[in-house]
């Protein structure tokens, strides 16, 4: 009887023991659900009420999957967080919607918007921005067409002539500037507009971020493009709020810390459905499994330790009050030295208000007004309705093969002259504006067609009229004049645009023809390749052609490769070209990048296609130890071996700054010694023929 009453009560002690821990654990859950109800501090809240209807943030159309829209409605993972923000604060922002992340950038660093939904966080923004921590992580990587093999990194970019493009306003400029200054690169409008540009061979590759390739090539059903590789710049995107209302930062990082990881998880499968792995695979599946266990554990653990816990409970939630009030004075100080610095920045802002003001409405090349000033100053004839007024489109011929030949402090060259040209060549009313890396815009008020005809000749003799230094200014032109309120400026604009494309597809040979000729020019004047060097290596090369049976169309091409082999030397310095001495290693580098560079030059001119190949080969070997590609044999183009022979003859049998005069008789014993491991030994072997019968 007493051992039943002694069980009985031993079970009464474990009912209550159990009874304590679960209350113990609804309270802890309770408390923790209320605490998670007030994060916002009173003065946190109070703040947001005060400027209730007055917190505008910016988002931008055409960042897929990131933000964008679907049939006007803005969707994308920045939206979906800020559905969640709202939820969390309590709290409606008001989201206002930019088709151009230059202006939103421009509205947000004036303060006419309190914060930017995504951007990364860089030197030169923090400067006007406070950044939330990050909450999307995005690579960024380097595309290229299918067919390019290479991997590829920023420093083979660096020392490449690739052609390579990037979106204009993005965090990887900066970081490019930064840290590969050598690194040359063109900006476009958006991700699409560059992807489809390297797509089309107009570019060779795009640096990007994956999330924003994948959703345009995507979107555009581009097929033919793929990532080279990933690269070590990662953009951090947080939430950027104006800095001299560093509250608002606070409650969007506190905002952010109430998102939890499973709505994160959500979000990111949402609009990211690549990342979805298996349940196993989820790193959250096997946390919550071990988290499971070890409450399990620890409720047994607790039966017999209970005690031991709840003194454990009470110290901790002492330490953690002990850590907020210390957590609260680092605050305190950092506000201290906030205020300080916004001084700071007040006084500097108030002193180059004007110079930040000119720098917004002025391309820094060229001086001219920037597409941002030519968009207010159409949006300003669009309201006051005044009529005639004229658009000139403007498209510089050339800009490519001048920044691939001649590097692009040339085409900068260029640019700045073209914009003089057309600053003197309209009315002091006109406005001149740069809104493309080659494209010019001039606005007409008051200007008829007549008005506008008269311009665009005026630009066109300016253009004749200018030396060549080295590459003469050549402009395609296209202008429209609206006559009728009815009509909009954009279909105005649209005209003017096609005028000039279509100017550009009916001049565009004459056009490549002046280049080409100023070029050719740069190079009888800055290599050995002389006049008289050409004729000779006509001559030969035209009478082996003979002797081995060429056509007639051959034949022309190999008069025109005697001319034209060396074509991408005007890329060269010249104290390279003309050096006594031996090259270094790097000067040699320089040398045997020439045969690309003319490949690329002759594939701009219809009429040059036909010996590209021959220039990009002409220093191949026939053993496959030449240059640029390692071809061997007959792989060469037949004109290619033809030219080397009669090059190295003629180079051999003349005075050249690097070499010595041989004989003929030495000259063709050398050609009969590098026959069958430099040269064709059978074009060899026919050539000597040739010219021993000769006097």
């Amino acid at each position: 009887m007493k051992r039943k009453q002694r069980l009985f009560h031993g079970r009464n002690w474990l009912w209550a023991l159990l009874f304590v821990i679960l209350l113990h654990i609804f309270l802890s859950g309770c408390q923790q659900s209320q605490e998670a109800a007030i994060f916002l501090t009173e003065e946190e809240r109070q703040w947001l009420d005060e400027h209730a209807g007055q917190i505008k943030i910016g988002y931008t159309t055409d960042y897929p999957p990131v933000e964008f829209l679907i049939n006007g409605e803005y969707v994308g993972i920045s939206a979906d967080y800020f559905k969640l923000l709202e939820e969390k604060l309590e709290f409606a922002f008001e989201m206002v919607e930019f088709d151009q992340w230059t202006d939103l950038m421009e509205k947000a660093m004036n303060r006419e918007i309190a914060g930017i939904t995504a951007a990364t966080k860089t030197p030169a923004r923090s400067e006007y921005f406070e950044f939330t921590v990050p909450y999307i992580f995005n690579p960024n990587v380097i595309v290229t067409r299918e067919n390019y093999s290479e991997k590829l990194s920023f420093e083979k970019l660096a020392n490449s002539s690739m052609s390579v493009l990037v979106v204009e306003g993005y965090s990887i400029v900066e970081y490019l500037d930064d840290n590969y200054p050598r690194l040359e690169y063109q900006t476009v409008g958006t991700a699409s507009d560059g992807l489809r540009k390297v797509s089309f061979g107009e570019a060779d590759v795009m640096i990007i971020e994956v999330m924003s390739a994948a959703a345009s090539i995507d979107h555009d059903k581009i097929t033919n493009l793929v990532v080279n590789t990933e690269t070590p710049y990662e953009s951090h995107l947080s939430i950027a709020t104006r800095n001299d209302w560093p509250m608002l930062n606070d409650i969007l990082n506190k905002g952010l810390a109430q998102i939890s990881d499973g709505e994160k998880q959500t979000i990111r499968m949402k609009w990211v459905p690549f990342d979805r792995t298996s349940v196993l695979e989820n790193p959250y599946f096997w946390m919550s499994a071990v988290a499971i266990l070890i409450l399990l554990s620890g409720a047994i653990i607790l039966i017999t330790i209970w005690n031991r816990t709840l003194t454990k409970v009470v110290k901790e939630k002492t330490q953690a009050l002990e850590e907020s009030r210390v957590q609260l004075m680092v605050q305190n100080q950092q506000l201290e030295k906030t205020e300080i610095r916004l001084r700071e920045e007040i006084k500097i802002r108030t002193r180059s208000e004007e110079e930040i003001k000119f720098k917004s409405y002025h391309d820094s090349l060229t001086g001219l007004y920037n597409r941002a000033y030519y968009s207010e100053v159409l949006d300003g004839f669009e309201q006051e309705g005044k009529l005639p007024f004229s658009i000139l489109l403007a498209d510089l011929n050339g800009l490519k093969i001048t920044n691939d030949t001649l590097g692009h402090e040339e085409g900068d060259r260029l640019l700045v002259r073209v914009a003089g040209i057309l600053k003197a060549s309209v009315r002091p009313e006109d406005l001149v504006a740069r809104i493309g890396g080659d494209e010019f815009v001039v606005v007409m008020p008051d200007a008829t067609e007549e008005t506008a005809e008269k311009i665009g000749a005026n630009i066109k003799t300016a253009c004749r009229q200018a030396k060549d230094e080295p590459i003469k200014p050549s402009l395609a032109l296209g202008f429209a004049t609206k006559k009728v309120a009815s009509q909009s400026v954009q279909s105005v604009f649209k005209k003017a645009e096609d005028n000039m494309y279509e100017n550009k597809m009916y001049e565009s040979e004459s056009a490549n023809a002046s280049i080409l000729g100023s070029l050719k020019t740069m190079l009888r004047e800055t290599t050995s390749e002389t006049s008289e060097h050409c004729h000779r290596l006509e001559t030969m090369a035209v009478n082996l052609g003979k002797a081995f049976g060429l056509g007639e169309r051959d034949l022309n091409a190999l008069v025109s490769l005697a001319d034209l082999h060396d074509l991408g030397k005007v890329a060269i310095p010249e104290e390279i070209l003309q050096k006594p001495g031996p090259l270094t290693e790097e000067e040699w580098e320089r040398i045997k990048r020439h045969p690309d560079l003319g490949f690329r030059i002759a594939n701009t001119s219809p009429k040059l296609a036909q010996i590209a190949e021959g220039i990009l080969s002409h220093h191949e070997r026939w053993d496959g130890k030449g240059y640029p590609h390692q071809l061997k044999g007959e792989k060469i183009p037949l004109l290619a071996r033809i030219i080397a022979i009669v090059d190295a003859y003629d180079v051999m049998t003349n005075e050249r700054p690097y070499k010595k005069i041989k004989t003929k008789e030495e000259a063709l014993e050398e050609l009969k010694l590098c026959a069958g491991t430099q040269f064709d030994p059978n074009l060899v072997d026919l050539f000597i023929q040739q010219m021993k019968q000769e006097p």
